[in-house]
């Protein structure tokens, strides 16, 4: 989460075995937040309260990581991943940076898969306060990629520019090349020369102007990449250890 150092946040209640691991030299560290410390001096202070319920409730496990994932960025400041992004270009250059998913006239759409916030960020300030004043535990994605929208275009309305959110949107092509609709098919083979031609293309144009690359899991879980895809191709590209697990 901090520009310096890589840490992988749980709740504690799962047991990770660092034996299934290999040994490698990557400085990563499995950290278990305290949510009382993380969540002090921001609106979402109460969440630490009603732990033992809020645990209880069905959707917990995504709600937490959102919440944790908010307030560590507010807290520390740095550069969240979902553990589906492959980082195509150093990311030192980002600053109060989200990316957009979708681009329409009537307003677009983000996603929090790619997050880099300086601390005490306004932008994540907002979302804090939107978390506590419309928080649903029965709602998936309310809490999450839409909460960040919901801030981004209510506050767009007072102010076009966003200027006092101190936040860079990014084009959807640089975090996100290849959006969720489509991305099941670039884990197939091309099967025809028009279609590697655009393929090819396309590969060409993620290397020269994305900064990460999105598998979409969500989505592409129960996939594996056929030899010679798309996917299969930025894989063996730039990740270490990926191809080695399919």
């Amino acid at each position: 989460m901090i520009y310096q150092e890589k840490v992988v946040f749980t709740d504690g209640v799962y047991y990770i075995c660092t034996t299934e691991y290999p040994p490698i030299k990557h400085k990563v560290a499995v950290a278990v937040p305290n949510l009382d410390e993380l969540l002090e001096g921001t609106p979402t202070h109460i969440f630490a309260s009603v732990w033992y319920e809020w645990r209880k409730t069905v959707n917990y496990p995504l709600h937490y990581s959102e919440l944790v994932r908010l307030a560590a960025l507010y807290r520390y400041g740095g550069i969240y991943l979902d553990s589906d992004i492959i980082v195509l270009k150093p990311l030192k250059s980002l600053r109060n940076s989200i990316g957009t998913v979708k681009e329409v006239s009537r307003g677009s759409s983000f996603s929090g898969a790619v997050l880099a916030f300086e601390k005490q960020s306004p932008f994540l300030l907002e979302c804090l306060k939107e978390w506590y004043s419309t928080y649903d535990d029965t709602l998936m994605q309310w809490n999450g990629a839409e909460l960040m929208t919901r801030v981004i275009r209510n506050h767009s309305d007072s102010d076009p520019n966003r200027e006092h959110l101190e936040i860079q949107l990014e084009p959807s092509f640089t975090f996100y090349p290849i959006n969720s609709t489509d991305i099941n098919r670039y884990f197939s083979e091309p099967n025809s020369t028009a279609e590697r031609a655009q393929h090819d293309a396309l590969f060409s144009r993620i290397l020269n102007y994305s900064t990460t690359f999105h598998f979409w899991n969500s989505i592409t879980s129960s996939l594996v990449p056929e030899s010679n895809s798309l996917v299969e191709r930025i894989l063996n590209h730039y990740c270490l250890h990926c191809l080695d697990v399919l």
